[in-house]
């Protein structure tokens, strides 16, 4: 029992061993043909080759030792200058790795696909001559294998461990249990230091709190980084498919790497390779011009695609840039209207950057014939729906003549997120920092509409609006000054309408359980340091709301439509608890005679009690910024002389003389007994009708 389970490892080390061998034969090989005088390179290929062929042979891995072997007597050929690197050599290696990976899969599954007489014939051609390939005698004089190069075979002791992915993502769920308990921590902290200033204990609990701060970030980075994986292997695949292109095309591009060895997380490694696959595919076959049409412009025979990557703050930044044709905005939109993707009319005020974005569209392809590699309008598709998953953006820009850059922005690691919190009509939401691009405040009165859509003009262009209590059936809230918080996914923009702008947070996003998953435009929860509960927006779910949202000609508020309507009285209800405005205005709304207005905050009723003009004004004491009395005396001295009503859950109401000087008539404590409220706003009513 103990042979077979020892068997069984040494079966699962050599898989692991020769699927890193194979991606990197894959990436040297093409190396070699650019640098095909490079002993030490060659002299690698070999040694790589040469593991492979002794640890399928030990195994008994027939298939996979016979067609090494033969590769082998090719490699060492070349590396002792007995035979030339030419492309119908390099043709065939890379068959063989091809071949490699379809036998290390039936190896993996215990399956028997391969086919290896072609290639094992084909190596043998190659090896005797007959391919064309220029056999020679070696240049001689030089020597094949310096001391340092045998000391560069030498075997290093690898300091590393493999770990099952499912234990790092335990581990990763547990730091973000301990996020959240740091957070609450300091939460709690910074209240008892506020009520307790001066304190010796507060103080060691705040130094502890710190310092509990500080290693817990440390061991979520730790954690983190355990999962990160070089974005290099993705980028390692992508000079073979260049290669392969090329030679299929009749072009000449060169594939620059650079950033290769920068890092993020694996499940977000796992997603990027599709789209990036894509996005070559096109700079190669859209993009970089046949050597022919490049010489007319001018330009080298040898056409340039460059793909790095970098940091940028908590996101990662992937760059494609090629120095083609670029893109022609008018030639995209005559395409996607011939298509049916847009109106005439559409593609009339369409700018540049947003006909760039057509190429996202499902279907959408300037290819004029259906190849292998293009024309059938799947591929952009693909890069868009999978960076829509990621909560990523993308930006292009483009000149005639000169090439095009995609630049796609994507977040690190996709279990805790930075997170910009918003208020909206008192509830506070999350919005995931990577998607928001900036935040603007502006005046109601700089809204427009335009087609059925609220838009804002920001700079030298036009913005879409939606608002988010509107997606989320909130009841509105009155507030002159909003906010504008510009979103992007992919290559959509669109600006998100709120009331205040909270901060920003590191968060844990928490799944919602099956049964309230389905919820468009919730991507999950997260629990904050006060130990509430805050959704996280699902920014790509609220832009699929918002497009289906019905078109509707909004007109501008006026000062008339506050006024009571059908002798009903209005009452503006001041309060920052999102909770006490909307237990007092639903009770108060259910007698059929009462309209409420919910207000946020004092300052913002001092702004729009004009515009609202109120029967009777209810308001809460505690508060911040502006309290209860601050604001009944701002309201008195703007010249509001209609009942004011104060509320609070503490013992403000022996204070008569406070209550009196700020213009209040009447006070009541929380939680408030409706029935003495009902009765309150009757007989102040009645009073103010009188007098």
């Amino acid at each position: 029992m103990n042979n077979a389970n020892e068997m069984q490892d040494l079966v699962q080390d050599f898989i692991l061993e020769t699927d890193e061998i194979i991606e990197s034969l894959d990436q040297d090989l093409i190396e070699l043909e650019n640098r095909k005088n490079d002993f030490d390179l060659l002299n690698k290929i070999f040694r790589a080759a040469h593991t492979m062929k002794g640890a399928s042979s030990f195994l008994g891995f027939d298939k996979m030792s016979s067609v090494t072997h033969h590769a082998e007597e090719i490699l060492n050929k070349l590396r002792k200058n007995e035979m030339q690197v030419t492309p119908e050599i390099m043709d065939i290696l890379l068959e063989f790795v091809d071949v490699t990976k379809t036998i290390l899969g039936d190896i993996k599954n215990g399956t028997n696909t391969a086919v290896t007489d072609e290639i094992v014939a084909k190596l043998k051609l190659a090896n005797e001559g007959k391919l064309g390939a220029g056999a020679g005698a070696a240049s001689g004089g030089a020597k094949r294998e310096s001391v340092e190069q045998v000391k560069k075979a030498a075997v290093a002791v690898e300091q590393t461990i493999r770990v099952d992915v499912s234990r790092l993502d335990s581990l990763m769920n547990l730091v973000g249990e301990l996020v959240l308990s740091r957070n609450r921590i300091g939460q709690i902290s910074g209240e008892l230091e506020k009520k307790f200033e001066g304190e010796f204990l507060i103080e060691q609990l705040m130094e502890t709190t710190s310092q509990i701060g500080l290693i817990s970030t440390e061991l979520q980075l730790a954690v983190m980084k355990t999962r990160m994986v070089p974005i290099g292997k993705v980028f390692n695949k992508f000079p073979r498919m260049v290669r392969d292109l090329c030679r299929d095309m009749g072009k000449d591009i060169d594939l620059v790497i650079a950033g290769e060895e920068t890092e993020l997380d694996k499940s977000v490694v796992e997603e990027i390779g599709d789209p990036l696959m894509h996005m070559i595919r096109n700079a190669v076959d859209h993009g970089v011009e046949i050597p022919s049409e490049r010489r007319k412009k001018g330009k080298p025979d040898k056409g340039i695609v460059n793909l790095s990557a970098y940091h940028e703050g908590n996101h990662i930044v992937v760059e494609i840039k090629d120095d083609g044709k670029g893109l022609d905005a008018e030639m995209l939109k005559r395409k996607a209207v011939e298509k049916n993707v847009i109106s005439a009319e559409e593609a009339k005020n369409m700018d540049n950057e947003t006909a760039y974005g057509l190429i996202f569209r499902p279907g959408f392809s300037t290819a004029a014939a259906i190849t292998d590699v293009s024309g059938r309008g799947v591929g952009m598709d693909v890069v868009k729906t999978n960076i829509e998953k990621l909560n990523g953006i993308i930006n292009i820009e483009s000149e005639i003549g000169h090439g095009t850059r995609f630049k796609m922005k994507l977040p690190l690691t996709l279990a805790i997120i930075q997170a910009l919190l918003v208020e909206v009509s008192g509830e506070i939401l999350a919005i995931p920092l990577v998607s928001v691009i900036e935040t603007v405040r502006i005046n109601e009165k700089q809204i427009h509409s335009f087609e059925g859509r609220e838009v804002l003009k920001l700079r030298d262009s036009v913005l879409s609006l939606i608002r988010l209590n509107e997606i989320y059936e909130f009841q509105e809230s009155y507030d002159e000054d909003i906010y504008v918080v510009v979103v992007g996914i992919a290559e959509k923009r669109l600006g998100f309408i709120v009331n205040k702008l909270v901060g920003q947070e590191e968060i844990v996003i928490k799944s919602l359980g099956e049964y309230l998953s389905g919820n468009e435009g919730i991507a999950g929860a997260t629990i904050m340091g006060d130990g509430r509960v805050r959704l996280i927006i699902d920014v790509a779910g609220v832009m699929e709301i918002a497009s289906k949202m019905p078109r509707r000609f909004r007109q501008k508020k006026k000062a008339e439509t506050t006024k009571k309507q059908n002798n009903k009285i209005t009452v503006m209800i001041i309060d920052d608890s999102a909770t006490d405005r909307k237990i007092i205005s639903r009770l108060l709304s259910a007698t059929g005679w009462m309209e409420t207005k919910e207000v946020t905050s004092g300052k913002d009723a001092i702004k729009i009690i004009d515009k609202l003009d109120p029967d009777i004004v209810i308001t809460d004491i505690m508060m911040p910024d502006m309290d209860g009395y601050e604001v009944a005396r701002a309201l008195r001295e703007k010249g509001y002389e209609k009942p004011i009503i104060a509320a609070s859950g503490r013992s403000e109401i022996s204070e008569r003389k406070k209550i009196s000087a700020a213009g209040i008539d009447a006070f009541l404590l929380k939680p408030l007994n409706m029935q003495m409220l009902m009765d309150k706003i009757d007989e102040l009513m009645a009073n103010s009708s009188n007098s």
